[in-house]
């Protein structure tokens, strides 16, 4: 049975599956959407998840959406190699950061992540381009949203307010790191997988001073990137022309010029 995982490179959502099938050992098959064309609002994309989001795994003929509906699904599946701790209490410290991924650092993301993923192409396409790929979009807040970070970049209010919040996860983290070398406790889990994704990407924007005063949070991040399936790091699962393309508009000299965070 081929596994299939229909993601845009460097999307935590996506990433985070990616990792969590490497870290179990099972194979399988990347199909990039490319989200700077809204290629996941086409009719072929939508068939499979009507939300227009990445991830989607294809299990054979199984279909299965949400980044984190899809984590408890492949520990369901294939359960060797748990990635849910053992007791009740770790499964729900899991949980909680799970929960706290979904409904408070990924909300933000856009924030840091789109002006760096996104905006280098929507620059290169006329207005009558990017005024139809902004009214394709599904949902009114999320249309307003990109079209203020495609016009000010990481000079947005969202930038900034994106960045506060992780910083507080890096606060949130570091206390819980102050009891376990992972963050549900003494075994690896969904929830540092969850996390890592996020702060991959933060790495290869060029924002890993951001998290590295947190002492606690530095180490489990070096633990992390170390893990056997990453072969190094989990950059090294990218497309080596994408990690090239992001890692060279982090240095465009506006982008630099931003970095002060």
């Amino acid at each position: 049975m081929t596994i299939e995982v229909l993601n845009y490179p460097l999307s935590p959502c996506g990433e985070k599956v990616r990792f969590a099938l490497a870290e179990k050992g099972l194979p399988f098959v990347d199909r990039h959407v490319d989200l700077g064309s809204k290629e996941n609002l086409g009719s072929d994309f939508l068939r499979l998840n009507p939300k227009g989001l990445v991830p989607v795994l294809l299990d054979g003929d199984i279909v299965v959406s949400d980044s984190t509906v899809i984590l408890e699904y492949i520990e369901d599946r294939w359960p060797d190699r748990p990635l849910r701790p053992a007791t009740p209490l770790e499964r729900a410290r899991m949980r909680r950061w799970t929960k706290h991924v979904d409904e408070v650092l990924h909300p933000a993301w856009p924030g840091i992540a789109w002006p760096i993923l996104v905006r280098p192409k929507w620059q290169m396409k006329s207005s009558q381009e990017v005024e139809a790929m902004l009214a394709a979009l599904l949902d009114d807040k999320r249309r307003e949203r990109q079209r203020r970070l495609f016009e000010q970049g990481l000079d947005s209010s969202e930038f900034q307010s994106s960045m506060s919040t992780f910083l507080g996860t890096c606060e949130e983290m570091e206390t819980d790191l102050s009891t376990s070398s992972w963050l549900a406790g003494n075994a690896y889990s969904l929830a540092d997988i969850t996390l890592l994704a996020y702060f991959v990407a933060m790495e290869i924007f060029g924002f890993e001073r951001v998290f590295t005063p947190f002492s606690r949070v530095r180490d489990w991040y070096a633990s992390a990137c170390a893990r056997p399936c990453f072969s190094g790091h989990p950059r090294n699962m990218l497309p080596a022309s994408r990690l090239n393309e992001i890692q060279m508009a982090a240095l465009t000299p506006p982008l630099a010029m931003t970095m002060k965070v």
